[in-house]
């Protein structure tokens, strides 16, 4: 009878692991700001207000910089400024998450969050991204309660799906019906989507997480949840993890 050894996570397994932490970490505090710049140049640009002077003119000055920093012969010009360019963001956006994981981090971000809401438009827009972004990275289910397959668009079609609310609001109470708030996603982007208002018998709950639901929008199907992950609660090797499908019949 062989023996199942258990092998732990090398030092280069855990090193790549915290790296990847603390990279997300970094993205997810600069995506409203980026988006927030984005928007706000997006808008300043289309009505007219000189805004591609500006950005033609700090173009030119990073023109400028940039000869000036020595470069490997071997590429292009091109290559030179998006790798350098390249390699950055990924610094910037570790060092943020780095920063974002202690305390004097989050009291610098704190402080320039509260200068953002001070800004006119920005403010808003700001605030309307981060709650978007809390929406998408919230692990714990608050915003989405559960993941859930609707028939969607048609009869004998389905799709995945999350249960944002079991509370009876307006709508329901316009219709005189019992209905469930239900999100569903796009893929392979599951930013934007549709609010659906369902009868509870229309729905059936999915027990898979909201992380393993995303990977699976996001993949267009390719992930498989449960597939990937290892069950700690296994005694034998060929015991493998299965999903398990209810209907909610409320």
């Amino acid at each position: 009878m062989s023996k199942l050894i258990d092998k732990k996570p090398g030092f280069f397994f855990q090193y790549f692991k915290a790296v990847r932490f603390y990279l997300a970490t970094g993205l997810m505090v600069w995506i409203p700001l980026i988006v927030t710049v984005w928007l706000t140049w997006w808008l300043f640009k289309n009505v007219g207000l000189g805004i591609e002077n500006l950005i033609q003119d700090m173009y030119a000055w990073l023109n400028e910089v940039g000869e000036r920093v020595p470069r490997l012969s071997y590429l292009s010009e091109f290559e030179y400024r998006q790798g350098f360019g390249f390699l950055i963001s990924v610094a910037l956006f570790l060092s943020t998450g780095i920063l974002a994981r202690n305390l004097v981090g989050q009291r610098i971000i704190r402080a320039f969050e509260r200068l953002i809401s001070r800004v006119p438009v920005l403010n808003r827009v700001y605030k309307a991204v981060r709650q978007i972004r809390d929406v998408f990275v919230n692990r714990d289910g608050a915003v989405f309660q559960q993941v859930c397959i609707v028939e969607y668009p048609r009869k004998g079609v389905y799709a995945a799906a999350f249960i944002t609310s079991h509370e009876q609001g307006v709508i329901q109470q316009a219709l005189g019906k019992n209905l469930v708030s239900v999100f569903l996603p796009t893929t392979p982007n599951p930013t934007s989507g549709f609010l659906l208002y369902l009868p509870p018998e229309e729905i059936t709950e999915v027990d898979i997480t909201i992380e393993e639901a995303m990977k699976l929008i996001i993949s267009a199907g390719a992930y498989i949840p449960g597939e990937h992950e290892d069950d700690k609660s296994d005694t034998t090797p060929n015991n493998k993890k299965s999903v398990r499908i209810e209907s909610n019949r409320l």
